[in-house]
């Protein structure tokens, strides 16, 4: 079934729709809304359709973009697939000349090429979000309590994870955004059982579930270069059972909220966080988290080695 113009889909139903053939797809397809999660899947999605139908993809900046380039984008052929795709990132920041050929390409038949532009802004906020969206399909990417709640859903079923109860909820109250959503998942997908069960016990790595703030204590005290207090930590830890992928996920979100305030600055539990964390530091840190997760997941590393891998790779970082 062909979307037709001024027709509006759900993320779900816009990827699958934009995976499949181009014969399928709405000339254009405006996926607008704040949440970047949503909106980079659907571009995975158009991706995807166009490496299956071995198409042509062009990916264009609506901030950096002429009428003359956007003319003859839309006028060029695939060298290979039936249909040519298009994307326009950032599709709002088009200015007048640029948005009025693309104006007239839609009005004519669109033969061969098919065009997706995103933007973060709504809809309702620009005419000319106003004018694509009637001429095209429009997919929301928004998410409020309700829609988090469902891709906790989703989610769990893509990575083929069975949660226990509670598990869902916990995820929606304590995730301020999807990605942060998608990344609590993945914590509960390490800790799964070969049949993708999730044990009750592992709810306590979940932001704002941890029973105390060791765990950030810990990454402080790391993030200070206090080596004696972040043994102290490791001892208290060991004590109240708490393991070392509980305090890796703790010193990654340190360094998450500290280059991306606006996406992660309340994803942690409010506790001890020490001086503001610099960009060059938190990539350091993510880079030994990166470091550590590949290496507990290939079995170099055991659990309960996490803590001191990462306390001592970073500090030889951050001093090297």
């Amino acid at each position: 079934m062909v979307a037709r113009p001024g027709g509006r889909l759900g993320v779900p139903e816009a990827e699958r729709l934009l995976a499949g053939p181009a014969a399928a797809m709405p000339l254009l397809t405006l996926a607008a809304g704040s949440d970047d999660f949503l909106r980079d899947r659907v571009v995975a999605a158009f991706r995807a359709g166009a490496d299956a139908e071995r198409s042509d993809l062009a990916r264009l900046e609506g901030d950096d973009l002429s009428a003359g380039e956007l003319a003859a984008a839309l006028a060029s052929i695939s060298l290979f697939g039936d249909a040519r795709r298009i994307w326009i990132r950032e599709g709002s920041k088009m200015d007048r000349a640029t948005e009025e050929a693309l104006l007239g390409w839609l009005e004519g038949s669109g033969e061969g090429v098919r065009v997706l532009v995103t933007t973060a802004r709504e809809v309702s906020e620009l005419k000319l979000l106003q004018t694509l969206a009637s001429k095209g399909t429009v997919v929301a990417c928004d998410a409020g309590p309700a829609e988090t709640r469902r891709w906790v859903g989703e989610l769990a079923r893509e990575a083929a994870l069975r949660l226990p109860a509670g598990a869902a909820e916990a995820i929606a109250a304590h995730a301020p955004n999807l990605l942060a959503l998608s990344q609590e998942i993945e914590k509960l997908r390490v800790h799964a059982n070969a049949d993708g069960s999730v044990p009750a016990a592992a709810l306590d790595i979940l932001a704002g579930a941890r029973s105390s703030a060791s765990a950030e204590r810990w990454a402080t005290a790391v993030l200070a270069g206090d080596a004696a207090r972040a043994r102290a930590e490791a001892a208290t830890l060991d004590t109240e059972g708490v393991g070392g992928t509980n305090c890796l996920w703790a010193i990654a979100e340190r360094a998450l909220a500290a280059l991306d305030p606006q996406s992660y600055g309340s994803y942690r539990r409010p506790g001890p966080t020490g001086p503001p964390l610099r960009p060059a530091d938190a990539r350091r840190v993510l880079d030994v988290v990166y470091r550590a997760d590949r290496a507990l997941k290939r079995g170099e590393l055991r659990d309960a080695e996490l803590r001191d891998y990462v306390e001592h790779e970073y500090a030889g970082a951050k001093h090297g």
